[in-house]
């Protein structure tokens, strides 16, 4: 989890950028993993088509490559090398850029491939594996090297880097750490679960410094701040495929998501319709930065009863502090309609089971954080 319980809120507004649109590329069948060529062309993968598709920067759509099992991450390489993770086959692909076949690694060396990504100033590559909860190194000449297995990984997928830093993101439980220089995992943050069903993160990436990943079950996207934690909603809001401006945009179940910070772009694949869809003009305003002084404590956490959340120097207006148990079920459920400077609420927790809970709190502005509750 994050290191203290003094969590630092930046509260972002949802209207981060001036000019976000978004548009549905209808052709092909987009559901899994992009990923971008040095000349602007994207790949994306279909699970359960068996397909990995190509989006010319000309607009045009193409079958890259078929047969796969269940073709799932994709990265490309310094040389325009494309790696396919064919996740039920147990088995990573590379190709050239004409789709003629390379090299292959089977499952002697991968079990459940999920997430790929070239390491940055290398082309070497970072792979998840879902099954087998494992972080893996897979070097140009084709050596694997295994940098991490076990809790608290629980089916990993999502790998982005920012600069060195590399991030990763499980699927089951929506968890997102950062995975340090001596091979430790560190929580950052927890996206809701607040789906009706699907609650799953699907795949992570990055834009201007910010984290973005995908919730399935929410038909949402979402911004992580990694220095605090912070997670703010960055688009969609029930499910559907209504274009145009973000504020308004709807997605279906989007779970691949490539942000590409050069051409100001994001695009990401929903599952549920199957379409590409692309935002411009992605470019973070600075109001990202205007709530940087909002402080929040959370104590006592492991609590026998109650908990305490303290704010100090936040913004006046509108507040929800809600709280789910594992099962995504919501127990409590206050909204505070003008809330001053400092704050303190107390919750008590005595009608709640012993157990683990997710502290949700929003703010009208669009911010909000998660938190791990533990009742014993």
């Amino acid at each position: 989890m994050i290191k203290s319980m003094i969590l630092l809120i930046v509260f972002i507004t949802q209207t981060l950028l001036y000019a976000q649109s978004v548009t549905t590329v209808t052709e092909g069948f987009f559901t899994d993993g992009l990923a971008m060529d040095t000349n602007g062309n994207i790949y994306g993968s279909d699970w359960l088509g068996k397909t990995v598709y190509k989006y010319d920067t000309g607009g045009a759509v193409t079958v890259f490559k078929d047969g796969f099992s269940n073709p799932n991450g994709i990265a490309i390489n310094s040389a325009n090398e494309i790696y396919v993770c064919d996740h039920t086959a147990n088995t990573i692909y590379k190709y050239d850029a004409q789709g003629n076949e390379l090299a292959s690694f089977g499952s002697f060396s991968f079990n459940t491939p999920a997430g790929i990504q070239k390491i940055p100033n290398t082309d070497d590559m970072l792979v998840v594996e879902y099954g087998a909860n494992k972080i893996k190194k897979l070097a140009a000449d084709g050596t694997t090297t295994t940098l991490f297995s076990g809790t608290p990984l629980n089916g990993p997928a999502g790998i982005t880097f920012i600069g060195n830093e590399i991030y990763i993101a499980n699927f089951n439980d929506r968890k997102v750490f950062r995975f340090e220089n001596n091979n430790s995992l560190v929580e950052i943050a927890q996206l809701s679960s607040g789906g009706t069903t699907n609650n799953f993160l699907g795949f992570l990436s990055n834009i201007n410094g910010m984290l973005l990943a995908t919730q399935l079950g929410e038909h949402k996207v979402y911004l992580i701040n990694p220095n605090t934690g912070v997670v703010t909603l960055y688009a969609g809001s029930v499910n559907g495929s209504m274009d145009g401006d973000l504020k308004n945009a709807t997605f279906s179940g989007p779970n691949g998501i490539l942000g590409d910070t050069k051409n100001n772009s994001v695009f990401i694949s929903d599952s549920g319709t199957k379409n590409l869809r692309i935002i411009s003009g992605a470019v973070l305003s600075t109001e990202i930065n205007q709530f940087k002084n909002i402080e929040i404590k959370v104590y006592p956490n492991p609590s026998k009863k109650n908990i305490t959340i303290n704010f100090k120097n936040m913004i006046q207006g509108r507040l929800k502090i809600k709280i789910f148990n594992t099962n995504g079920k919501e127990v409590f459920n206050e909204e505070y309609s003008s809330v001053q400077q400092d704050f303190i609420k107390e919750i008590k927790g005595v009608s709640f089971s012993k157990g683990i809970y997710l502290l949700k709190i929003e703010h009208e502005k669009g911010g909000e954080i998660s938190k791990k509750i533990i009742l014993h």
